[in-house]
């Protein structure tokens, strides 16, 4: 998954966080305020940070690009590990269209992880990086509204469901506000953690920046993530899915689709020795 994918992933995931109009609650208990459950998120994120960098994990991304008429121009696919420093993802490549890296490749992967690896370990850059994350979140807060919300008990979890629509009354005053005001679809919540569960969206219409220029999204785009908890309480994503015709500046090609998996988590101890294969709870 590029960069700019992974972003726009970020961004529709958190922006469904935002200040909400909820329905009465289908029992006794009034629903939080969704902007709490945001700062739920926040502090179980921090609060967890230390674990996160325990867990290893096998990831599997493919990407389609399709031309206008939805036949197959281009796949690729790649594997890599992911693992945190500092509460800031890293990932390694391992391979790309089935095929390992060579040498070559290895090395000049292994420089760059080395070097990202070391940079984020100083934790005041690592801060300023989740600190950056956190204010994209409440930027684009008042962009959208979580409405119709209900709670449900699954799993021994209280879940919270919410449709998610665009804010009618909000003026966008960026790229990241102009996107999520035109994507509308559903989001589950971990009523005691506030981490998104299941975040599944769509465009409602398309929406054009400079003339196509610097952003393009059609109608239909849409984006689907499932995170899941760790035994320890640690929340990881497990699948990241979409398809659509969307660009921004000159880095997504129209008609693409994607899905990424994280599975075969492994957690090691302080000192890198493995203590066991993480089980994804169900």
């Amino acid at each position: 998954m590029t960069m700019n994918r992974i972003f726009l992933v970020s961004l529709l995931m958190t922006a469904a966080i935002a200040s909400a109009q909820t329905a009465p609650p289908q029992n006794n208990a009034p629903l939080p305020n969704p902007a709490d459950l945001l700062q739920r998120a926040i502090a179980n994120e921090a609060k967890l940070a230390a674990e996160q960098e325990r867990y290893e994990c096998r990831v599997n991304d493919g990407s389609t690009e399709l031309d206008s008429k939805g036949n197959v121009r281009k796949t690729e696919t790649e594997v890599k590990e992911q693992f945190y420093v500092n509460g800031v993802e890293i990932d390694r490549t391992l391979a790309k269209n089935g095929k390992d890296l060579n040498s070559g490749e290895t090395k000049k992967e292994d420089d760059r992880v080395m070097k990202k690896t070391l940079k984020y370990s100083d934790q005041a850059t690592a801060k300023k990086e989740t600190d950056k994350q956190n204010r994209q979140m409440q930027e684009i807060l008042a962009a959208m509204i979580l409405t119709n919300g209900h709670r449900e008990q699954l799993e021994g979890r209280s879940v919270l469901f919410y449709d998610i629509v665009p804010n009618p009354k909000f003026q966008a005053k960026n790229l990241n506000q102009r996107f999520a005001q035109v994507m509308q679809g559903k989001i589950s919540l971990d009523e005691q953690t506030g981490e998104p569960i299941d975040v599944n969206i769509k465009s409602t219409h398309d929406l054009k920046i400079a003339g196509g220029m610097l952003a393009n999204l059609h109608k239909g785009f849409w984006i689907h993530i499932h995170d899941r908890p760790q035994p320890d309480g640690v929340w990881l994503t497990d699948l990241a899915e979409g398809s659509g015709d969307a660009r921004a500046a000159l880095f997504f090609h129209p008609y693409f689709r994607f899905k990424e998996t994280t599975g075969d988590c492994h957690l090691y101890s302080a000192t890198a020795n493995q203590v066991g294969q993480a089980k994804l709870a169900k």
